[in-house]
C-alpha cells in the first residue's frame, strides 16, 4: 500500500461507560490529551451504550410491525424480531441520531475548547442501514436486505438534519458487523465479486448524503455483552471489505479513515504474525488514516507493543490505534485501562 507520513493517534470507536456526555468527554480529554484523532465521539452514553438495541426496540411501537420473537438481548439468538403486519406496508421508520447530537453538540463545542483544538469534528456513529435492518428482523438475510430501505431513507434524513446545523465539522462513522459476517461468510473464490456488490449497497448512503461529508468506516465483528459476532480466522475478510469500499467510495465525498477489528469481544488479539499477513494487501490512499483496533485490557503491555509492532510491519508505517469496538460493554475500570494503554502505545 502507499505509503504515508502517520504519526500514532488513538481513535475512540464510540462508547464510554460513563453515566453522561460530559463525564465520558471529561474522561477521554484528560486520559488521552493530544493523542486523539482530529473527530472525538460524545461517548454515547445511556440507550446508545448498546449500540443499536433501542431502535429495534422502539419498532415494538410501530404501527406496520409486530413481534415475530420475542428476545431478552441476552445473546445474539435472543433479540426482540419483527415482522409486517399482514395487510400493512413498512415504508417509513423513525431514528434519532440528530437527537442525539443536538444534546451532545454543546457539550462537544466545550470540551474541544478545553483541549484548544478548534479543528476537532465530532464523531458521530451511523449503523449501517442494512445492519440495522438485519438486527430488526430477526438476522435473516433475505429481509434484512429487502427491509434496508426505510432504515436507509431515514439514515441519510438525519444525516441531512446534523449536515445543516454542524455542516463538515462532523465525521460520520459507518459500522458495518452484518456486512463483515457476511463478507465471512462468502466463499473465497466469490468473495472478489461479492464485497464489491456488498460495498455498493453499503456506500449508498453515503452517496445519498450531502456533498462533501466526511466519513470513516468501522469494520466490526461485534460486541453485544462484549461477545464477538464473528470470528476471524485472519485479517483477510476485513481487508478485502475495506479494499472494496475504499476503491468506489464516492469523489463527492471524504474519505478520514477506515477502522479494522484485530481482536474479538473478551478475547485479546493474538500474537500470530499469520493473523496480520492479509493486512500487506489493504489499500488506501494518501491522508486516509488506518486505525488498528487491537487494544485490550486483557493483553499486557508488552504483548501489545508485539502485536502493534507486527500490524505497522504489514502496514509499512505507524498506525493510530483503537480497540476492536466501543467501549460501553466494559465497565469502566476496563475502559480507563483501554484508555491508558492505547495512549502509552501511542506515544511509544
Amino acid at each position: 500500500m502507499t505509503s504515508v507520513d502517520q504519526s500514532r493517534r488513538v481513535h475512540l470507536v464510540g462508547t464510554i461507560p460513563a453515566t453522561s456526555t460530559r463525564e465520558a468527554l471529561s474522561l477521554v480529554s484528560h486520559t488521552l490529551g493530544d493523542t486523539i484523532t482530529d473527530w472525538l465521539p460524545d461517548g454515547e452514553t445511556g440507550a446508545r451504550r448498546d449500540w443499536i438495541g433501542r431502535l429495534v426496540e422502539d419498532l415494538r411501537n410501530h404501527p406496520d410491525l409486530e413481534l415475530s420473537r420475542d428476545g431478552d438481548w441476552s445473546d445474539y439468538e435472543s433479540t426482540p424480531a419483527f415482522k409486517v403486519k399482514a395487510g400493512h406496508n413498512f415504508e417509513s421508520v423513525d431514528l434519532d441520531y440528530f437527537k442525539y447530537f443536538e444534546e451532545s453538540w454543546p457539550e462537544f463545542e466545550r470540551a474541544r475548547a478545553e483541549l484548544g483544538r478548534t479543528d476537532l469534528a465530532f464523531q458521530i456513529g451511523i449503523p449501517g442501514p442494512i445492519d440495522v435492518a438485519f438486527a430488526a428482523f430477526g438476522f435473516n438475510p433475505i429481509r434484512g436486505f429487502r427491509r434496508s430501505g426505510p432504515f436507509e431513507d431515514a439514515t441519510v434524513n438525519e444525516i441531512e438534519r446534523i449536515h445543516a446545523v454542524a455542516g463538515n465539522e462532523v465525521v460520520y462513522q459507518l459500522e458495518i458487523p452484518i456486512e463483515v459476517e457476511v463478507t465471512t461468510r462468502i466463499p473465497a473464490f466469490a468473495r472478489g465479486a461479492g464485497v464489491k456488490w456488498l460495498a455498493r449497497r453499503i456506500l449508498r448512503v453515503v452517496e445519498r448524503s450531502p456533498e462533501s461529508t466526511r466519513w470513516g468506516f468501522h469494520l466490526c465483528v461485534g460486541d453485544m455483552n462484549n461477545k464477538a459476532f464473528s470470528k476471524l480466522k485472519d485479517a483477510g475478510p476485513v481487508v478485502q471489505l475495506a479494499n472494496a469500499l475504499v476503491s468506489q467510495f464516492p469523489a463527492a465525498h471524504k474519505l478520514e479513515f477506515v477502522h479494522l477489528p484485530l481482536a474479538h469481544g473478551a478475547i485479546p488479539p493474538t500474537t500470530d504474525d499469520a493473523f496480520y499477513q492479509p493486512l500487506d494487501n489493504l489499500k488506501l490512499p494518501d491522508g486516509v488514516r488506518f486505525i488498528a483496533g487491537f487494544v485490550h485490557e486483557r493483553q499486557n503491555i508488552e504483548n501489545q507493543v508485539k502485536v502493534q509492532g507486527i500490524i505497522e510491519s504489514h502496514i509499512g508505517h505507524q498506525v493510530d490505534v483503537a480497540a476492536s469496538c466501543g467501549l460501553g460493554r466494559r465497565d469502566i475500570e476496563a475502559a480507563t485501562s483501554i484508555l491508558n494503554q492505547s495512549r502509552e502505545l501511542a506515544v511509544r
